[in-house]
């Protein structure tokens, strides 16, 4: 219903910074088109694509593309949801966007701003294998019944997520619904299977982290990027 998933796109007051910050983290530039009139960069670990946008917006937002755009809002529209914004003219990049539960913003595009990495040019970044965006939820089960109406299936617990969680997934993204979380803000939750070591290379590339324990106990690292965004680092040898 969404159509196919693109990027989580951020906010940057400085997008050098933001850009610095993902590179030093081993992420690699995906070629960004001109769609955007603000400056824009795209950093992928080949499996996680960051929209870094210099440009104010609820964030971070995830974008998807739906072709034929004009034309897919009205059963969105019959589902209840209500459109924070629609630029749909002939002179507009065609999008619109709305809010799920906890005010999470959506983002739909008329086509594709960057092109993938070919699967060569991918490959993990020092945050490991992205797992889920985590979204800490009041009502989870209401959220739940609101991503399963847009298309999101789900799924049992994973090795490496909390126990007793499950996920909502489409394609290339799984999202997490924690309850009553620790952390109240989103967070990106990467796993490495070997972690000894890492906090030494965080250290050499300049990267500020901070060692923490997951909602199930597992040990984790936290770091933050200029622009606000929380990646958390899951490991089994901290």
């Amino acid at each position: 219903m969404l159509g196919e998933f693109l990027e989580i796109s951020l906010s940057t007051g400085d997008i050098l910074a933001s850009v610095q910050f993902y590179e030093r983290l081993g992420f690699r530039h995906a070629q960004a088109g001109e769609t955007w009139r603000h400056p824009y960069a795209v950093l992928s670990d080949g499996r996680l694509y960051l929209g870094l946008h210099q440009y104010a917006f609820p964030a971070p937002a995830l974008t998807f593309v739906l072709p034929g755009l004009r034309s897919k809002l009205a059963p969105l529209a019959v589902l209840g949801i209500e459109f924070e914004f629609c630029k749909l003219t002939e002179d507009d990049f065609n999008e619109a966007g709305f809010y799920a539960p906890e005010r999470q913003m959506i983002t739909l595009l008329e086509a594709r701003t960057y092109s993938p990495l070919r699967p060569a040019a991918g490959g993990e970044s020092l945050c490991g294998y992205f797992r889920e965006y985590r979204l800490p939820v009041h009502d989870r089960e209401s959220s739940w019944r609101f991503w399963e109406r847009l298309g999101f299936v789900t799924t049992d617990a994973n090795p490496g997520t909390p126990a007793g969680s499950r996920w909502l997934s489409t394609g290339g993204l799984n999202i997490g619904l924690p309850a009553n979380p620790r952390e109240r803000q989103v967070q990106l939750v990467f796993e490495r299977e070997h972690t000894r070591g890492l906090g030494d290379l965080l250290e050499q590339r300049n990267i500020t982290f901070k060692p923490d324990h997951d909602d199930d106990g597992a040990a984790t690292l936290s770091i933050t990027a200029p622009e606000g965004t929380r990646l958390l680092i899951r490991g089994v040898d901290f």
